[in-house]
């Protein structure tokens, strides 16, 4: 089983270091195509994620669950509302 807020942490150091974007502005509860999150990079992003987390994850399911806390949410079998925090 995966650590909710392992991969919730990872999701965002990673998006924010291939897509350039500021950590302390980036919200968890956005969606991917809002920060520019395209399915080129969305498949790229779960094979570096298999090898990191040792699972399998099948790219199509980050457009069931379109954000980082929905698709964390999706792949722990955890509730989204309960993953995101109060913006600062």
């Amino acid at each position: 089983m995966i650590d909710p807020e392992a991969l919730r942490t990872w999701m965002v150091d990673y998006i924010c270091s291939v897509l350039s974007l500021e950590k302390a502005t980036f919200s968890t509860t956005a969606t991917f195509d809002s920060y520019g999150l395209d399915s080129v990079e969305a498949v790229l992003m779960a094979g570096v994620m298999e090898e990191e987390f040792g699972v399998q994850v099948d790219p199509a399911r980050m457009f069931e669950a379109p954000s980082v806390d929905q698709f964390v949410a999706l792949m722990t079998g955890t509730d989204a509302a309960a993953l995101s925090t109060p913006e600062a």
